[in-house]
């Protein structure tokens, strides 16, 4: 496997990653958080559709990217 197979490789993989942390439910993410900073205030719910939003968007990017690396 060449080098530039297995970054596309990585890309992918990253890319699955990012697609699986805009699944994890926002109750999840602000218990996670009370448990690390108590006295942390609470996010809004816009918080975390725009991280989705966000996180979806770099994932199609990165899919696509290592889509058309494998195809050069």
């Amino acid at each position: 496997m060449d080098t530039l197979t297995q970054l596309n490789v990585l890309g992918l993989v990253l890319s699955a990653l990012l697609l699986a942390m805009a699944c994890i439910k926002a109750d999840r993410v602000r218990a996670w958080r009370s448990r690390i900073n108590p006295s942390a205030e609470d996010l809004p719910d816009a918080a975390f559709t725009a991280a989705r939003i966000l996180f979806v968007t770099a994932a199609g990017l990165g899919i696509y990217l290592a889509i058309q690396g494998f195809g050069g």
